[in-house]
């Protein structure tokens, strides 16, 4: 079974209150908002410097995030 992965971020109050307005005018949770700008991300980085494999994936470390079931 997948795991989850949890990640705590800080914002200042400004980012916070965008993100909230960006979030609300799109009819998104911040949560979900938040995974489509990763999503976004990820997406432009393979485009520009290649796909990630499964084994540079299996190389990478999640000790910065929380198991979550």
């Amino acid at each position: 079974m997948k795991k989850n992965q949890a990640l705590k971020i800080r914002l200042s109050e400004e980012m916070a209150r965008k993100l909230s307005y960006v979030s609300e005018k799109e009819r998104q949770t911040v949560q979900n908002e938040i995974i489509a700008m990763i999503r976004q991300k990820i997406s432009y980085f393979e485009r520009v410097k290649g796909n990630i494999t499964r084994e540079q994936m299996a190389g990478v470390s999640l000790e910065q995030f929380e198991n979550e079931e």
